[in-house]
C-alpha cells in the first residue's frame, strides 16, 4: 500500500465519518458533546507545522496497532515520508522492521545517475544512514540491508559500520545483507553479534567483500541461506559458522580464494543447494546425503562425491569432468535428471559407461580449451547415450578455438554411425 492508496483511504474514511457526525449532531447534541470528552485514538491528535500555520491532519478512527501495520507495509521510502506527516507514525518509524540502505533508497536520482563516488557523495549518504540509525530504537528490525562505500583516505574508515550494526543486529533479526564497497575493503566482521544476539533468529546472511574470522561455534541454529562473496574464511572458520546450522537449506559460496579443503558434513540435513563458484579449492567433498541442486565452478579442484540419492540437477565446471561424470555419477548420484557439465581440459577420451544413468533427461556438455588435444574423439561421447535410456535432449557446444583444426580425418564414410535410437535423442547440436 502506498502512500496515494493511504490518502485515499483516509479521505473515504473521512467523508464517511463528517456525514456519520452530522447524524448524531442532529439527532443528539449532549452525546456529541459526552462523546468529545472521551479517550481517542492517538491518530486523531496528529498536528504538524506548515507554511507557519498548524494544519490537522485527521486520521480514521482505528486503533493504533493497525495504523502501525499499515506504516510497517510501506517501502522504506514511503514509510520515512509518512513518518513526517503523522507524529504517530514518527513512533512507529522509530521501529520499523525492514530497513533498506542503498544507493536506490538513499541517494536522489540525479545523483544516482551520475553514479558519484566521490568523498562528499560518500559523506552525505553514510551521513543519511547514521541519521537513520541513531533515531532508530534498534527493537523490531527484521531485515536489514546495507551498502556501505568506505571512503577515500578516511583514517578510521568502518567507525560507523560497526556502531550500525550494533544499533540494527538485535534480537528478532532474520536477515542480514551485508557488502562492502570497494571489494578489496578489511573490515572484520564482528562474528560476537551473531553469537549473542541473533543465533536464534537468523534466517537468512549474505556477507560480500569483508572479513570473517569466528573463533567459536556461532550456533546459528535457525540460518537457512549463507551466501559469502569474496569474504576472506578459512575452512576451519567456515565450520565454526555451519556447526549447529541444522536447518541450513541454501550454501553459497563465491571467491572465498582462502578456502583450500570444503568438506560438507554429513549433519546438514536439510541442504538442498550448493554452489561453489571460482573460489581456488583444491579439494571439495560432500557427504551431505540430501543435496538436490550442485553447482561447481572451480577448474582444478579434487571433486568427491559422497552417496547423494536425491540429486536430481548437477553441474560441474572442471578439469577432467566429462570421464569423472561417465565413472563416478551413475553410482554416486544416480537419480540426476539434468546434467550440464563444462569442461576446458580432457586428456583422455570418454570411457565405456559401467552403469547407468537411469533418470537423466537432459544432458548439456560444454567444451573449450580442448585444441591442445587434437587427437580427443568427440564421437566418444556416445557413450553418455548408451547409459541413458531416458535422455531426451543433447546439447553440445564446442568452443570456436577448434575450428582451426579439421573435425575429421581420412574418409568420412569410416566414421562410426549413432543408431537411429541415439539419432532421436540428439535435439540441438551445435558447433560455434
Amino acid at each position: 500500500m502506498g502512500l496515494m492508496a493511504l490518502n485515499r483511504l483516509m479521505s473515504r474514511q473521512r467523508e464517511q465519518k463528517q456525514k456519520r457526525n452530522r447524524g448524531r449532531m442532529e439527532a443528539n447534541n449532549g452525546w456529541i458533546a459526552s462523546f468529545s470528552k472521551r479517550n481517542r485514538s492517538p491518530c486523531r491528535q496528529d498536528v504538524n507545522s506548515h507554511g507557519g500555520k498548524k494544519v490537522r491532519y485527521p486520521m480514521p478512527d482505528l486503533p493504533e496497532d493497525i495504523w502501525r501495520h499499515i506504516h510497517f507495509l510501506l517501502p522504506m521510502q514511503d514509510a520515512a515520508r509518512a513518518a513526517c506527516l503523522s507524529r504517530s507514525f514518527q513512533s512507529s518509524w522509530k521501529c520499523y522492521p525492514n530497513l533498506t540502505f542503498t544507493n536506490e533508497t538513499m541517494c536522489s536520482k540525479e545523483t544516482l545517475c551520475k553514479r558519484t563516488t566521490g568523498s562528499n557523495v560518500i559523506r552525505d549518504y553514510n551521513n543519511k544512514i547514521d541519521r537513520v540509525l541513531r533515531n532508530h530504537s534498534g527493537a523490531g528490525v527484521k531485515k536489514l540491508r546495507l551498502e556501505y562505500y568506505v571512503i577515500p583516505c578516511d583514517a578510521e574508515p568502518y567507525h560507523h559500520l560497526t556502531s550500525w550494526l550494533q544499533i540494527a543486529v538485535t534480537p528478532g533479526i532474520e536477515q542480514l545483507h551485508l557488502t562492502l564497497s570497494p571489494k578489496d575493503a578489511t573490515f572484520n566482521f564482528p562474528c560476537m553479534l551473531l553469537s549473542e544476539t541473533c543465533q536464534g533468529s537468523m534466517q537468512y546472511l549474505h556477507l560480500a567483500n569483508l572479513d570473517l574470522h569466528p573463533t567459536f561455534q556461532l550456533g546459528l541454529r535457525t540460518l537457512r541461506t549463507l551466501h559469502l562473496c569474496n569474504v576472506h574464511i578459512t575452512e576451519d572458520e567456515l565450520g565454526c559458522l555451519l556447526t549447529h546450522s541444522f536447518a541450513l537449506a541454501h550454501l553459497r559460496l563465491q571467491y572465498c580464494h582462502d578456502i583450500i579443503r570444503l568438506e560438507i558434513p554429513c549433519l546438514l540435513q536439510r541442504l538442498r543447494f550448493l554452489e561453489v563458484l571460482e573460489c581456488s579449492l583444491q579439494v571439495l567433498e560432500i557427504n551431505a546425503p540430501n543435496i538436490f541442486r550442485l553447482r561447481l565452478l572451480d577448474f582444478s579442484v579434487q571433486f568427491l562425491l559422497g552417496k547423494s540419492w536425491k540429486m536430481k540437477n548437477l553441474m560441474l565446471n572442471n578439469s577432467f569432468v566429462i570421464s569423472y561424470a561417465i565413472d563416478n555419477l551413475p553410482s554416486c548420484a544416480p537419480k540426476v535428471e539434468t546434467l550440464t557439465i563444462h569442461s576446458s581440459y580432457e586428456i583422455l577420451n570418454v570411457p565405456v559407461a559401467s552403469s547407468k544413468f537411469r533418470h537423466l533427461k537432459f544432458l548439456n556438455i560444454y567444451l573449450a580449451g580442448l585444441h591442445s588435444h587434437r587427437d580427443y574423439d568427440y564421437l566418444s561421447l556416445v557413450s553418455f547415450f548408451d547409459a541413458s535410456p531416458l535422455l531426451e535432449k543433447f546439447v553440445l557446444l564446442v568452443s570456436r578455438v577448434q575450428s582451426k583444426y579439421d573435425w575429421f580425418e581420412g574418409d568420412p564414410s569410416s566414421l562410426r554411425q549413432m543408431s537411429e535410437l541415439n539419432l532421436r535423442m540428439v535435439s540441438y547440436l551445435n558447433y560455434t
